[in-house]
């Protein structure tokens, strides 16, 4: 990997359009004001402090040698280190409090997430105290308690998959054909981290201890993140090779870009032009799409206007009445003729050779999607200083370890290239949900395609203009992951497809723990600064570690890979990512929860009648 060379274009006009009818599909959304995060944060906190004093005043009675976290059968095995379980249970009773649904929905929420929870910590307290009462193994509190904190990231998008209301199942084309070697691959790496993590934690224990002692190891223990460290080094090591060898390759065929356009007259004429640009060195037969879906402003005409102007190409403007990408998408699949298709967004510029780059992966019959890194093409802002950031960690790394076992999920649909065929048999672009790009990458996984994400095809996407187009962005981005998973419930673990049985499980997990981040900090706050003569056992390395730690070395790391000075924006990132936690919380709060009890039928009737239209405000 290395630097990018090609400079990026000017930026793109700022513009108040960046809603549309797929920033929150009415069927399985709903548009809540930023107060509904806040109220979430609000109750949180009151909840927590509560708790908090009923514990306190518990010390001054006999209870006060009882844990200060929720568990039980502890003597013996060590001490609460932060009081994880208890910000489990403030966390899933602030979320049955908030969601989105009637009052008897939001009791069956809360039931379901606390009772499973607590069998779950049961379970696992008896056990560890029935193994350290016979000599067998000694489970600490604090392991007892980071088994269950991994159960609870497991327990959240469950509960939300079995009762939010989202997309149906759709019919899966099963037939994958990954071959074996990408899984051996995978458990390769795994046994290596394994391996590795316990080593260094035996050989290098003093130095392990002193990193720890820095927050730099911890959290959910030091052997774990090292473990995922090294796990996610190997893999990209993998990546890597397998994208050197596929680009070997020259294949060149004939092309149809495909730009759905939606109030898109400031920015077209630039991604118009970066195709005519790349069309000079490209050797196949290069024709344009554009469709014009429901714009309010000139962007039928000024795509018309560039095209004509265009010295490379050939280009049709097409009109698509209905608004929504993915129906934009399909009426041009009906249109096209040519077997590749490379979707661009019209806020998209391509950079010089990504065209050529990205094809050569084709050449491979089993290769179903590929795409690039997208850059942001302003890194004067805030947002687009992390968003470069961003962009190096996420494309340039953790996407080319997916590359290293065929773990590739999804590509974003900013610049993606298809089969026509493969997209049609697979049923096109879906319709009335969020993230139709990487939906059609899973569905195309399950009819045995694979996807390729090429950090060496470059493009330049929009970063969003404004706080209001960064949050509509990230909840629309964050959201997708539910939508996904339910209409490709099949594959979820499934032991067939590598994204059915480590990705998507992973994925999951990963959105729960964001989700968890922003409100573990305040909780950690509260319980270490106001209630510290409460919580004395109290450590403040193990939070600090989730949140920084040895995952801000591995950014460091990568950003020097790429472009060394990246590396001055990393502490505006780091500030970025707890924001990216207020979005996945907000994002999970925008899912809809049908009301239920129909026995009191004027309530009923009143929640039923808000979650027709789009709302803009909580119930």
């Amino acid at each position: 990997m290395t630097d990018v060379e090609h400079a990026p274009p000017g930026p793109a006009a700022v513009t108040d359009f960046f809603r549309s009818v797929d920033s929150a599909p009415a069927d399985y959304a709903v548009d809540r004001p930023q107060s509904g995060t806040n109220g979430f944060l609000v109750t949180f906190v009151g909840l927590s402090i509560i708790a908090m004093c009923i514990r306190t005043l518990l010390v001054h009675t006999d209870f006060a040698e009882m844990p200060r976290d929720l568990v039980i059968l502890s003597e013996g095995r060590g001490q609460v280190v932060f009081p994880l379980r208890l910000f489990l249970v403030m966390f899933f009773l602030t979320y049955a409090i908030h969601a989105y649904s009637n009052i008897w929905r939001r009791v069956f929420i809360g039931v379901s997430l606390l009772g499973k929870y607590a069998l779950f910590c049961l379970v696992i307290d008896v056990l560890a105290w029935l193994l350290h009462s016979a000599g067998i193994i000694s489970i600490s509190v604090f392991g007892a308690q980071m088994i269950s904190g991994l159960i609870a990231l497991g327990i959240f998008p469950h509960t939300i998959l079995r009762q939010a209301q989202l997309p149906p199942q759709g019919p899966l084309p099963l037939d994958p054909r990954i071959p074996p070697s990408a899984f051996f691959k995978l458990a390769g790496c795994l046994v290596f981290a394994i391996a590795g993590a316990a080593v260094a934690l035996h050989v290098l224990y003093d130095l392990v201890e002193v990193l720890k002692s820095w927050a730099i190891l911890g959290g959910i223990g030091a052997g774990v993140f090292l473990m995922q460290q090294l796990l996610a080094v190997s893999t990209a090591l993998l990546g890597v090779r397998a994208l050197k060898k596929s680009r070997r390759h020259e294949f060149s065929p004939p092309t149809a870009i495909l730009v759905p356009a939606h109030n898109e007259a400031h920015d077209i004429g630039d991604t118009i032009a970066a195709v005519d640009r790349a069309a000079q060195t490209y050797a196949g037969r290069i024709h344009l799409y554009v469709v014009d879906n429901a714009s309010t402003d000139a962007t039928h005409d000024v795509a018309e206007q560039v095209i004509r102007e265009c010295a490379n190409i050939a280009g049709t403007v097409l009109d698509c009445p209905t608004p929504g990408k993915a129906v934009a998408l399909n009426m041009g699949l009906e249109h096209i003729e040519e077997e590749f298709v490379v979707r661009i967004d019209a806020d998209t510029v391509i950079g010089p050779g990504c065209l050529e780059t990205a094809m050569r992966h084709f050449a491979d019959p089993r290769v179903g999607c590929v795409g690039g890194i997208p850059m942001p093409r302003d890194e004067k802002t805030w947002i687009g200083k992390c968003r470069l950031v961003e962009v190096y960690m996420r494309h340039g790394f953790f996407q080319v370890s997916l590359d290293g076992y065929q773990g590739v999920m999804g590509i974003p649909g900013m610049f993606a290239i298809y089969r026509r065929s493969q997209v049609l048999e697979v049923g096109g672009m879906v319709q009335g949900m969020n993230g139709e790009d990487t939906d059609i990458c899973m569905r195309l996984t399950a009819a045995g395609y694979h996807s390729v994400a090429d950090p060496k095809a470059v493009y330049y996407s929009e970063t969003p203009a404004s706080y209001a187009h960064l949050r509509e962005q990230r909840t629309r981005w964050f959201r997708s992951i539910y939508h996904l998973s339910a209409r490709n419930r099949a594959i979820l673990l499934d032991r067939q497809t590598m994204i059915g049985t480590f990705v998507l499980p992973f994925n999951l997990v990963n959105a729960a723990r964001r989700a968890m981040l922003a409100p573990l900090l305040l909780f950690a706050v509260i319980a270490g600064f106001v209630f510290q003569s409460t919580f004395t056992t109290l450590q403040w390395q193990p939070v600090v570690a989730t949140m920084l730690g040895m995952s801000m070395i591995m950014t460091v790391v990568v950003c020097l890979i790429w472009r060394p000075s990246s590396v001055k924006y990393i502490p505006a990132y780091l500030c970025f990512r707890l924001l990216r936690s207020y979005f996945t919380l907000a994002s999970t709060l925008s899912l809809i929860y049908p009301p239920m009890h129909p026995r009191i039928p004027t309530r009923l009737r009143r929640y039923t009648t808000a979650f027709g239209p789009r709302v803009g405000r909580s119930p």
